[in-house]
């Protein structure tokens, strides 16, 4: 397939883009389109690459709304792990069909996923034409018995997981240890020998509350990353790990994740909402080497997949907390939600440029948002809202046009449907 863009503000300058397969081919104002490129008229629209959402549940979008305003421990354990007992393959493939929906409409054409059920998660994604490297998450609580249940059920998927990566270019599987707190030492190193076999990314849930870094220091007489080292797991995932959260840290767990050029995912709307904490260190990270992606958390816990409102968030929080208006720019920011985290997937996207692979997205200008235009890059990070696309490309294809994507009215249709297979718990 071929794509030209004609018309198009890059950059705040007009001009047009060619799109051969899956890579950006030409940018320029002497471009011509062949006899048989799909034509899009890009004026009064500006192009930017897509966003990578870097943490998240994507089938946990049907729990939206759903034990709103309760703290971590209750609204897992009275709200969220009773009715995760009902997940099935079908509740799985409709979540996360909504959950992509959700993100082609705001922008994003990747995303860094722990949960359940991955053929059929991946058959979502597929089906949706964005790509995804989807991780099944496991616990075993300490357990010894949960822990070779653990192990066999890993080695039990090996195969598939193998298969699959070999055969699919868009979607990737892996597996997930949750946290340290509900994974022991031993899985939690079994899971690096796994990945670091197979080439996967391991994606875990890291120093999210100060609670969690105190057990940790109380149960293994240190921090959580500090444990991760000792047990040789920074080391041997090196760029391939990607730590969640990672909100509370010291000087020195910031110099082991850039000693070994780690990725972590910053979830600014989760965080608040869930009180765990608004002081991202984000300068420490990056100075230290480390990259710094971003993330939407769960529809659960931070209500929608909107990168954008995402990214004004990070970048607010970090002006806020070091009363520092000039911290984290507009364009700044922007890297961080795009370039960094299709870096972190292994993905050379995230700037619209020659040679790049084609994921980007047009917004519109006739959005208030960017009424008047003075600065582009400014308006869609501090103004806007996901409402502002109106195209989306991703791996060269188009699979939103004018804000319509195939497929959206079955996909509200079955989601409304499947929720009360979901959600049969509800407490008082």
């Amino acid at each position: 397939m071929s794509i030209f863009i004609k018309n198009i503000l890059l950059d705040e300058q007009t001009t047009n883009i060619s799109i051969k397969g899956d890579k950006i081919h030409a940018i320029g104002t002497d471009l011509v389109p062949a006899a048989d490129d799909t034509i899009i008229d890009g004026a009064n629209m500006a192009a930017f690459p897509s966003f990578a959402n870097m943490h998240g549940h994507a089938a946990m979008s049907l729990f939206r709304g759903f034990g709103d305003d309760h703290n971590l421990s209750d609204w897992l354990n009275q709200w969220i792990w009773p009715n995760e007992r009902n997940l099935d393959s079908e509740i799985i493939y409709w979540g996360v069909r909504l959950a992509c929906l959700e993100m082609i409409k705001s922008g994003t054409t990747a995303f860094a996923d722990m949960y359940f059920f991955l053929p059929d998660a991946a058959r979502a994604v597929e089906e949706s034409g964005i790509r995804a490297i989807l991780s099944q998450s496991f616990v075993d609580l300490h357990n010894p018995e949960m822990t070779a249940n653990v192990r066999r059920e890993v080695e039990g998927m090996e195969q598939m997981i193998c298969e699959w990566n070999s055969s699919h270019t868009l979607t990737q599987f892996s597996i997930a240890p949750h946290a340290i707190y509900t994974v022991s030492n031993e899985t939690l190193k079994f899971f690096a020998d796994f990945c670091h076999r197979h080439n996967l990314l391991y994606h875990i849930h890291m120093s999210e509350t100060n609670s969690e870094v105190e057990n940790s220091l109380k149960d293994n007489g240190c921090r959580p990353y500090e444990l991760l080292d000792r047990l040789g797991i920074l080391e041997q995932m090196g760029s391939h790990f990607l730590g969640a959260h990672s909100l509370h840290l010291s000087q020195h767990e910031i110099e082991l994740l850039g000693k070994y050029h780690c990725n972590v995912a910053h979830n600014p709307n989760s965080n608040l909402k869930l009180a765990s904490g608004h002081k991202f260190l984000y300068n420490e990270l990056r100075n230290a080497g480390v990259n710094v992606t971003l993330g939407t958390d769960g529809c659960s816990s931070s209500n929608n997949l909107d990168m954008i409102e995402a990214t004004k968030v990070m970048s607010l929080l970090q002006k806020g907390w070091r009363n520092d208006p000039l911290a984290m720019p507009a364009s700044e920011a922007l890297n961080v939600a795009t370039v960094n985290g299709f870096k972190a997937l292994g993905v050379d996207a995230g700037e619209v440029a020659v040679g790049k692979t084609a994921d980007l997205m047009l917004v519109n200008l006739d959005n208030l948002a960017f009424v008047p235009n003075n600065n582009t890059m400014s308006n869609l990070v501090y103004a806007a809202h996901g409402d502002c696309v109106d195209t989306v490309i991703c791996n060269g294809k188009i699979v939103m046009r004018h804000r319509h994507v195939d497929g959206e009215e079955e996909t509200i249709r079955e989601a409304r449907r499947i929720v009360s297979k979901l959600i049969t718990v509800r407490p008082e």
